[in-house]
């Protein structure tokens, strides 16, 4: 890891502590490890439909495998035990338990993930579920998707369907991961279901607010035990030119995204700049008179997915004298460039600016294709431990500085199926070998292990201090070792 500019490293024994308590996990969504797209009477998603349309994914390869997890679901239970997390956070497919996405229940689907949770449970890992990661039954789209007003409500007979069916083993539930995929979906054209239409990427992302306070009264209503919040993702933006046109941008972009879910979850309303500025655009979608309080309806946690700083006048280059003095950050190995001070800087933001007063969870932090260098069967990605150490110790400073951050999932447990961009990028600690989907732990899964062993970040990076940490994990689907097979290069 190459330095960028100058700022405080902190390691060894003065490297901050995290609470007691503080919760280690992973993470994972249905769509992109799944598989089994058509199996066991799941109906077909937006992504199916998306993924299987020539043109729309990188080299034209679908998500229909995902990684196998529907059918090597109990020896991927088997791979957390060994990883020893005290969380797995993963989605449920809409369309797997509801295949109309409302109306009759699917049964084969319920028992799936009541398996699931049944061998989490006997693993002693605490399941956190995401209700919606971005895969909308494409009977739903074929009747408006989020576009339609009616999403609310047929959000939250889903919602309510599943607080019935798996409610007794689960203490933490998201409403939504990352909204802001409607925009993309809808108004960009990039995610599924592939619009380009900038008023309907507006009320896709408003309308998926309203799902989201439905939910959470249905949560309510039911006497459900546990938690329910929202998981947002924040991305900062700079200009390492701060040129006044350059820092207009930023204002807009970041009022564009994620200030467009954070205000009116939590300062009641969009600001006045959103307000004139999509109203100028003809983008201002349809706020009834009830919808900021029904987005508002209080939660228990909050989730944040936090990955990096966005330059929007381009990605600093090393060596760049002219732009040291603004940019803050690190390199790779691999030449991509990171700033984990954004961690601590959002967490700030959270509290001061945003006054919250729920905890929040660090519920998505990853890096892929970490020169995954092969030898002698270990795979080694130093990149990805630099990575994911320098952001738990930014989230730890937080901590310190007195933000309620209680847990933190890695993104991401399995290498998967990364949407748009099929397989080629590799965020998991656990390799995939994508002939025969055998998994091998990379060095960052043996690192992360230890960490939760340990519950210490003090640990050289990539040093493992006892033999357990060592000890090979069984893959039961196939009888081999899991770090067995023969690797190869989300």
């Amino acid at each position: 890891m190459a330095s960028r500019v100058a700022r405080v490293r902190r390691s060894g024994s003065d490297a901050p502590t995290l609470p007691r308590g503080f919760e280690f996990g992973v993470a994972t969504s249905a769509y992109q490890i799944e598989g089994a797209w058509d199996v066991d009477g799941r109906g077909p998603s937006v992504w199916d439909t998306f993924s299987q349309t020539l043109g729309k994914v990188l080299g034209d390869v679908p998500g229909n495998d995902g990684v196998r997890h529907y059918e090597r679901m109990d020896s991927d239970v088997g791979l957390l035990r060994w990883l020893g997390v005290d969380s797995y956070r993963f989605s449920i497919s809409w369309s797997r338990i509801l295949p109309d996405g409302v109306g009759t229940l699917n049964q084969r689907g319920v028992d799936f993930y009541r398996r699931l949770l049944d061998r989490l449970e006997d693993a002693g890992i605490s399941p956190s579920i995401t209700l919606y990661h971005w895969d909308l039954p494409q009977a739903l789209e074929d009747r408006g998707g989020w576009r339609s007003r009616d999403v609310q409500f047929w959000f939250a007979e889903y919602a309510q369907r599943a607080f019935e069916q798996f409610g007794r083993y689960t203490p933490r539930w998201a409403t939504l991961n990352e909204p802001i995929a409607n925009w993309v979906g809808y108004g960009l054209g990039v995610f599924a279901p592939g619009y380009r239409d900038e008023l309907g990427g507006r009320a896709a992302m408003h309308n998926a607010l309203l799902a989201h306070g439905q939910a959470v009264r249905a949560f309510r209503a039911a006497g459900s035990p546990g938690e329910i919040g929202i998981v947002v993702d924040v991305w900062p933006r700079s200009a390492v030119q701060p040129t006044p046109e350059r820092l207009r941008q930023v204002r807009e972009e970041e009022a564009d995204s994620y200030e467009a879910f954070l205000n009116p979850l939590f300062r009641g309303d969009y600001s006045t700049f959103q307000r004139e500025r999509w109203g100028s655009q003809g983008t201002l979608p349809e706020i009834g008179p009830d919808d900021l309080a029904l987005i508002g309806e209080p939660i228990d946690f909050f989730g944040l997915n936090v990955y990096n700083r966005v330059y929007i006048d381009g990605a600093p280059t090393e060596g760049d004298d002219d732009s040291t003095d603004v940019v803050a950050g690190n390199f790779l190995d691999n030449g991509h460039f990171y700033d984990p001070s954004v961690a601590y800087e959002v967490l700030m933001m959270l509290k001061n600016d945003y006054r919250l007063s729920v905890p929040i969870y660090v519920t998505e932090n990853g890096s892929a294709n970490c020169n995954e260098d092969v030898v002698a069967g270990r795979i080694h990605d130093g990149d990805r431990i630099a990575y994911v150490r320098s952001f738990l110790e930014e989230i730890s400073r937080a901590v310190a500085d007195g933000v309620d951050v209680r847990g933190y999932s890695l993104w991401s447990f399995l290498d998967n199926y990364e949407w748009s961009s099929a397989y080629s990028q590799r965020y998991g600690i656990i390799h995939v070998d994508l002939d025969s989907f055998e998994r091998v732990p990379k060095d960052s899964a043996y690192w992360y292990r230890e960490i939760v062993r340990a519950r210490s970040l003090n640990l050289p990076p990539g040093e493992q201090h006892t033999e357990a940490a060592q000890a090979e994990p069984k893959d039961t689907t196939t009888g081999h070792k899991a770090d067995g097979g023969t690797p190869q290069p989300g």
